[in-house]
């Protein structure tokens, strides 16, 4: 009767070994999830979100689509009102920019500061020289 229980107890103890713990002071990747769906729940009763909520939210539309550099994009927020900052390659990525955070609930109103960096896009070189 002993063995079978040492065996289990020593199988226990292995499989508590081989689980992966996140570093201390991290999250766990469930917490950030449930943090997403808390979000959610308070956006469909009607509840106003919290600043820092709602720039997440924008952030992560923006992110979500592939044809903008989401990195070169700032995303600021003050009760519903937001504003981007940063630089795209072409005005549809500036004016998608802005449809796409204009889209989130919550979001009362749009500042687009974003600057369209012609140079990328069109692979311009240094301006050309008139004779003289």
């Amino acid at each position: 009767m002993r063995i079978p229980l040492l065996c289990l107890a020593a199988a226990l103890g292995l499989y508590a070994c081989s689980r992966e713990e996140p570093a201390i002071g991290q999250p766990r990747p469930q917490t950030r999830i449930d943090e997403t769906r808390a979000v959610e729940k308070a956006s469909d009763a009607g509840k106003p979100l919290s600043d820092d909520s709602l720039t997440q939210i924008v952030r992560s539309a923006l992110e979500s689509e592939s044809s903008l550099d989401a990195r070169k994009i700032d995303v600021e927020n003050s009760h519903g009102n937001v504003a981007l900052h940063g630089s795209v390659d072409s005005e549809e990525q500036r004016e998608k920019a802005a449809r796409i955070a204009g889209a989130v609930g919550g979001v009362r109103n749009v500042v687009n500061d974003i600057t369209v960096d012609a140079g990328a896009s069109t692979g311009a070189s240094a301006a050309r020289k008139e004779p003289e």
